[in-house]
């Protein structure tokens, strides 16, 4: 058994791309893009592995999303009525006050163990809620309309709340370094993923608050951890993550008496977390092999 603690420091991206109706032209009318955003999370990293290969683990997180330059863009000549003008618009904003929570799980088994070395396959769920916010509204394109005058960043213009569940299957694997170093990583795809989340444009009152969205996808996810063993029971380490999702769905219009529009979301995160763990059971040396002796 081994359990951890870690500090994720990661950097985000998160955007929708928003299409016309296919029955009025299938075009993409907008693009909504929040990048630079600064992720810090706390989280708790459990393994349990028997003898005979088998094992489960998986992870529970949540924190701050600081920062973030998030874009609004309106594209010509289509508004579908949304906008007083058919020019081009780019506002600017910027983001503060965001929150994520995700949780994993997973079951595997080890199809190759040697003394020192591991290679397991395994499928699980993962969890992921990502929220950000837009603040204030500063017009960067030709608009004579949209945010002019600028809005205050002290005033609060969008704020979309994201809930991502998929489906996990990947590879991982262990191998210790001398006597005191280990080495693992894992590579995991998310063959389906489903989304569902709530655009709530706060300034505009002709929406009547929250829009639903949902969609469909997939994505990877790739981990890996170089770890220094303190004590036999104890470790410290460094490591790196990157996720990726998208899915294709739905914007539904339809409850503010327009009509469902088509609308792609992806989503990012990269960066390094620090780990501190604690292990229990027969070989917290990091031997991988089969037990010994009388047991």
């Amino acid at each position: 058994m081994e359990f951890a603690l870690r500090f994720w420091y990661g950097n985000a991206k998160t955007s929708k791309s928003l299409f016309a109706p296919p029955s009025i032209s299938g075009q993409m009318v907008s693009r909504l893009t929040y990048s630079g955003l600064q992720t810090y999370s706390g989280e708790l990293h459990g393994r349990v592995a028997s003898w005979n290969g088998w094992y489960v683990k998986g992870y529970v997180g949540g924190g701050d999303i600081k920062g973030g330059h998030p874009q609004d863009e309106d594209f010509p000549p289509i508004d579908l009525g949304f906008n007083i003008s058919n020019d081009f618009s780019s506002t600017n904003s910027d983001q503060h006050s965001g929150t994520l929570v995700y949780a994993s799980g997973d079951l595997g088994y080890d199809v190759v163990r040697g003394g020192s070395y591991r290679v397991g396959l395994f499928a699980g769920y993962h969890y992921f809620n990502e929220q950000v916010k837009a603040f204030g509204c500063t017009q960067t394109a030709a608009n004579p309309f949209i945010c002019r005058p600028s809005i205050s960043t002290s005033v609060g213009g969008i704020t979309q709340d994201n809930q991502w569940q998929s489906v996990r299957l990947g590879v991982d694997g262990s191998v210790v370094i001398g006597n005191h170093f280990a080495f693992s990583a894992e590579a995991v795809w998310l063959p389906y993923a489903i989304l569902n989340g709530v655009d709530d444009h706060l300034l505009r009152t002709d929406l009547g608050g929250g829009i639903k969205e949902d969609g469909t996808g997939h994505g990877y996810q790739f981990e890996a951890l170089l770890s220094y063993k303190v004590t036999p029971f104890s470790s410290v380490g460094l490591g790196g993550r990157y996720w990726h999702m998208e899915s294709n769905g739905n914007t539904h219009f339809e409850v503010v008496g327009g009509l469902p529009q088509p609308v792609n979301w992806k989503s990012d995160i990269f960066g390094v977390f620090l780990q501190g763990s604690i292990q229990f059971g027969l070989y917290p040396d990091g031997d991988f092999g089969p037990p010994r002796g009388n047991f």
